[in-house]
């Protein structure tokens, strides 16, 4: 990705924890890594193909003169959040805000504290259960889900209880879907997915076999991954009925297969 820096921009604010900061304020520093995809702008010339330094501006100052919070952590997201919102193109941002008059008593240059945030992205996971309580395990998943840090906006379709795939002579499932934005990596929602069905005891001892809980990937965003690890869309989305009947309960989401077979994914934000 192509990287715009806007370094070392000071404006005052009033973060802080003491009410003497909120009243008085004081100057904050901020530095923004912005990335986007292959700047248009590069091969076009056209200020309309690369982002608005002068927007970007505009809406940092705008967010550290009003904040009158408590950290610059939490600044640093508020301004996170502007940035991202305000081009689409961007799609990661690194914010650095310094705080050099911090009142901490010692000798020091300034307090800094850095984040990086991508462009949430619209997710939508298929989840089944066939050993124990089905329905717990389901509702305990997707409570684990609910409390990653970098998802909100959920949505969530009914319970559909369907015949085993693969391995016959098992119980049946219960499935069901859960959409929600995100700014999780892929590989890292991977990951943190491994853990919430460890922690509820799927085993993988029988391909096909029957577990506790099972959770897939099938839509991030309209990224494309073809890795042994993981594929998206998922590759068999779209030839299982426990998954395509859950999705129509999935609000203001629309689905193609093109006949190139290629998938899409189309999602509408308000």
């Amino acid at each position: 990705m192509d990287k715009i820096t806007l370094s070392n921009m000071e404006f005052e604010g009033h973060t802080g924890c003491f009410d003497f900061e909120k009243a008085d304020g004081q100057i904050f520093v901020v530095s923004l890594d912005i990335f986007v995809d292959r700047i248009r702008g590069c091969y076009t010339d056209e200020l309309e193909d690369t982002v608005d330094y002068s927007k970007i501006y505009d809406i940092t100052k705008q967010i550290v003169n009003e904040d009158c919070g408590n950290l610059i952590e939490c600044l640093a997201q508020k301004i996170s959040d502007g940035v991202l919102s305000a081009d689409k193109k961007i799609g990661k941002v690194i914010v650095t805000v310094s705080k050099p008059e911090a009142p901490v008593k010692g000798i020091f240059e300034t307090m800094k504290v850095t984040i990086e945030r991508r462009r949430k992205e619209f997710v939508i996971l298929s989840l089944g259960s066939n050993l124990g309580d089905r329905e717990a395990n389901i509702t305990a998943a997707e409570e684990a889900l609910r409390k990653l840090p970098g998802t909100e906006g959920f949505k969530y379709a009914s319970l559909y209880e369907t015949e085993p795939v693969g391995l016959e002579d098992q119980p049946y499932f219960l499935n069901t879907c859960v959409g929600f934005y995100t700014d999780i990596e892929p590989f890292e929602l991977l990951d943190k997915i491994h853990v919430i069905e460890n922690d509820l005891l799927r085993t993988r001892d029988i391909h096909w076999g029957p577990r506790t809980i099972d959770i897939d990937i099938i839509f991030y965003g309209d990224e494309v991954i073809m890795k042994p690890e993981l594929t998206i869309p998922h590759p068999r989305w779209h030839l299982r009925s426990f998954v395509t009947v859950p999705l129509r309960d999935i609000k203001d989401v629309d689905l193609e297969h093109p006949d190139d077979k290629e998938v899409s994914l189309y999602r509408k934000r308000e």
